[in-house]
């Protein structure tokens, strides 16, 4: 079972929908017109509102919307197979996603740049017009914190990542400054700080390796905790600054990075054409995932329905994007005819973005994709003919006098306690693998003990640990990278990608830079999503407390601006400290889609009211039905299987409590306003039907 045939079919899938549905849609059901002034002009500030080139605004907009959920959604999905995220994602794009950012940039367009929850509020009315808003906002702070993980997750120890994605700030905040102070917008200015923007950042990548080698790596080794810390100093700054300073001239930046390795990789799947490893259907439980008669664990605790649909998210639908599409974006588009090729032609190139993903992390060995997706415990003795650090304690307590400061931390070892002490206990296999290689090597291990990374271990090294294995060994030595029990999906997919470019002609001992390279265009990816979607969190908040305040509603107010920037940034960063990607991914998928089934109803509402046949609102009904049910579905179980149960474990039951009280808060906040929004149409359907005429 060959990829390119995978391929050639979903890019005809998603051509055809955009040359025939979304022109339907524009023509009959929206019925565009650059008649129309749009907010960019009618509200100009200069800040916030700014008419900007469609090219831009396209690259704006698709690096905003296109975050980790469409890379790391499917390769999490490929745990149920290849086949159900594969058809999910081509016909939910087509005929959901990006019918549902369509809709919803252009309804917000036409009200001058107002937000979802804002809408819904004229829409719905005040009621469920409140519990709109304070649904989307504990969706914006789960979906940050959801996407958060991933890219810090991709970055920790990486000195490489962090100097190559460091250094894409101060490229975008001089491009900004370049195209509007220096150029004043123009579109020479445009293509000048295109060319050098890209160049730099290239380079910028190219001697990420010499610094992380260098003296400066070691300080750009960043852990987990720092990592989050500095992404939310980033996410406030993109927040407050004005949008052309940092945030649009680097996600447009970002874009063609985007763009131009999805390019690549479609290519390189066609012309290597890798073999599907992963099974088309999986046997899935929420305990097991058997393959071939093998089990492995879940990376997420589900059966395929309905949690392809959740873990799989943004490839889709994703109802963050209605945050985008009524937050940033339309405030800066020019024609109105403009919203076609954004709204829906850049959700259909985040389909794209979804199947290629899916594609690369299916082609490794399942053994391997498992290895890297999972963090199993590993007893620190192994029992009688089971698996284990050490074969017995005695050969355990032999590597204790050559112990660093981080091994014992990584075995857990506080409080003045000895290997002795902790002989009984088990530790993750992330927190084995980054032993030092002189601990390792005592043990017996295959490892450069003047080495910093343990890149050379064996397929039976990693058997005694427990983790089967293929090829990871032989991936892990190449890339020069621990990559076993790295979870959140994106190692898995940097591995994939690396394996699809790498067997281009020439480029087979370059997989080291491959490998890097993808981890920068996932994190790439994740942080023009952080940007943008705190400073949309920024305005719902403003929004929602402006009702109460009225000058805290002013965008262009910096007090406010500030204060409701540091506590979206501040609920995010708490999720991404106290969670894991095993019940933070879920919940933003579950959160995400809430969402989306909340502004298809809006949106539904909206074409019902305007459109000129009540039955062009299927268009988004028929979606709506499909994706609230599926994740409803999805909420209930999530809680009794995965939250509910954390409850038992004093040191989980804070976390199971937080993650039950908010998915059931948006639960049930989610069912008020689609019940509300069934009444509503209700009405507009009686409103609409002809009245007959008086006997005589």
């Amino acid at each position: 079972m060959h990829a390119i045939w995978f391929m050639l079919t979903a890019l005809a899938v998603l051509a055809i929908g955009y040359r025939y549905y979304s022109a339907f849609i524009a023509a009959k059901v929206l019925v565009l017109s650059d008649e129309r002034v749009t907010p960019a002009h009618t509200c100009r500030d200069g800040s916030n509102f700014h008419a900007t080139n469609k090219y831009v605004l396209f690259g704006h907009h698709f690096a905003a919307i296109t975050g980790a959920g469409p890379l790391i959604g499917p390769v999490l999905a490929a745990q149920f197979g290849f086949l159900p995220g594969y058809i999910w994602i081509l016909f939910g794009v087509v005929f959901g996603g990006a019918v549902h950012d369509f809709v919803i940039l252009t309804s917000s367009v036409r009200r001058k740049g107002r937000s979802l929850a804002d809408i819904a509020h004229d829409e719905l009315g005040p009621v469920l017009g409140m519990v709109t808003g304070i649904a989307i906002l504990f969706i914006v702070v789960i979906a940050l914190a959801g996407l958060g993980t991933v890219v810090v997750g991709a970055l920790a120890e990486s000195a490489w990542g962090v100097f190559t994605i460091g250094l894409s700030i101060p490229i975008a905040l001089g491009m900004g400054l370049y195209i509007y102070k220096v150029r004043g917008g123009s579109e020479q200015g445009i293509r000048e700080a295109t060319v050098v923007g890209v160049v730099l950042l290239m380079l910028a990548l190219v001697f990420g390796k010499s610094v992380q080698d260098g003296a400066l790596g070691e300080h750009l080794k960043l852990s987990r905790t720092t990592l989050t810390y500095a992404m939310a100093a980033y996410g406030f700054a993109a927040s407050v600054l004005p949008v052309w300073m940092l945030l649009c001239p680097r996600d447009y930046l970002s874009s063609y990075l985007k763009i131009g390795t999805i390019a690549l990789l479609v290519l390189g799947i066609i012309l290597v054409n890798p073999v599907i490893e992963m099974p088309l259907i999986n046997d899935v439980s929420a305990k097991a995932v058997v393959i071939g008669g093998e089990s492995y664990t879940p990376i997420v605790a589900g059966q395929l329905f309905p949690f392809v649909f959740i873990t799989i998210a943004c490839g889709a639908i994703s109802g963050f994007h209605a945050l985008v599409s009524s937050g940033t974006t339309p405030k800066m588009i020019d024609k109105e005819s403009h919203c076609r090729g954004i709204g829906y032609g850049a959700m259909l190139m985040e389909g794209l973005v979804g199947v290629t993903a899916l594609l690369a992390a299916t082609a490794l060995p399942p053994s391997d994709y498992f290895a890297i997706n999972t963090d199993p415990p590993i007893p620190l003795v192994a029992a009688p003919g089971g698996h284990g650090l050490a074969a017995s304690t005695e050969e355990l307590l032999r590597v204790e006098s050559v112990l660093t400061a981080q091994d014992r931390a990584h075995l857990g070892m506080k409080d003045g306690k000895t290997l002795a002490d902790v002989a009984r206990s088990s530790v993750k296999a992330s927190e084995v693998l980054h032993l030092s290689n002189r601990a390792l090597a005592g043990l017996g291990y295959n490892v450069d003990s003047t080495s910093e990374t343990a890149t050379e271990l064996t397929a039976g090294d990693f058997l005694r640990l427990g983790i089967r294995v293929t090829e990871l060994p032989l991936l892990a030595k190449e890339s020069q990278e621990v990559i076993a029990a790295r979870t959140g999906g994106a190692v898995s997919l940097a591995v994939g990608m690396s394996r699809v470019f790498s067997g281009l002609p020439g480029m087979k001992t370059l997989i080291a830079y491959w490998y890097h390279f993808a981890i920068m265009f996932e994190a790439l990816f994740v942080l023009t999503t952080i940007d943008t979607g705190t400073r949309v969190g920024r305005f719902l908040l403003q929004e929602f407390v402006g009702r109460i305040w009225a000058p805290f509603r002013e965008p262009g107010w910096l007090p406010g601006a500030i204060i409701a920037s540091a506590a979206i940034v501040g609920g995010w960063c708490y999720f991404i400290l106290t969670g894991s990607i095993s019940t933070i991914w879920p919940m933003f998928g579950i959160a995400n889609q809430l969402l989306a089934a909340t502004a298809l109803a809006v949106g539904t509402t909206i074409i019902l009211r305007e459109a000129s046949k009540p039955t062009y609102a299927l268009v988004t009904l028929a979606p709506l039905v499909f994706v609230g049910t599926t994740t409803i579905t999805a909420a209930v179980t999530a809680i009794k299987v995965m939250y509910l149960p954390l409850l038992a474990d004093p040191k989980t039951s804070t976390r199971g409590f937080v993650n039950t009280l908010v998915t059931g808060t948006l639960l049930v906040g989610v069912v008020s306003i689609l019940i509300g929004s069934a009444a509503r149409w209700v009405a507009l359907l009686r409103r609409r039907a002809p009245t007959e005429p008086a006997p005589a």
